[in-house]
């Protein structure tokens, strides 16, 4: 049998605080809802904003990361395995949603920012480690990286 893959990026935001709870197990899980909106122009020159809303749930060590530092309207990198849940509303409706199991959580963003003026940890994954800090970004290079092209002569120096 073909091995198959389910592998979902998303960057969105948290439509509402995240919920944490702990099962009869003891591992814990928290909840939160994170929407991505997709904007384009129709042909007749009407801008149209189309969001889509997902269920993200993070377990254990991510878990205590989402309910510490996220809260609604965070903006959020996350990446995980998605599927469709299906459910009964209050109502009786049968009802369906994308539910996101994260695998790894990146805070966006000024959210991250702490009062000492150094960021929350910014990337975690799933894996036992502690979290990670963000770093400042390297600089940048001064000098080019490629060889300055000649133009004054008339002769491709090209090898083909």
């Amino acid at each position: 049998m073909a091995r198959t893959f389910n592998k979902v990026i998303l960057i969105g935001n948290l439509g509402r605080d995240p919920e944490t709870r702990t099962l009869p197990s003891g591992a814990k899980v928290t909840e939160f809802s994170v929407a991505t909106t997709e904007s384009y122009t129709t042909r007749t020159g009407e801008k149209v904003e189309q969001t889509t809303w997902f269920r993200a749930e993070a377990w254990e060590r991510l878990s205590d990361i989402a309910s510490q530092y996220l809260k609604k309207g965070d903006q959020v990198y996350l990446e995980g395995r998605l599927r469709m849940e299906e459910f009964t509303d209050k109502e009786g409706n049968t009802r369906s949603a994308l539910r996101l199991r994260v695998m790894e959580l990146n805070l966006m963003g000024s959210g991250g920012r702490t009062e000492e003026g150094g960021f929350t940890p910014a990337s975690t994954s799933s894996a036992s480690a502690p979290a990670v800090a963000a770093s400042p970004a390297a600089p940048r290079p001064t000098t080019p990286v490629a060889p300055a092209f000649n133009s004054g002569s008339d002769e491709d120096d090209l090898p083909f």
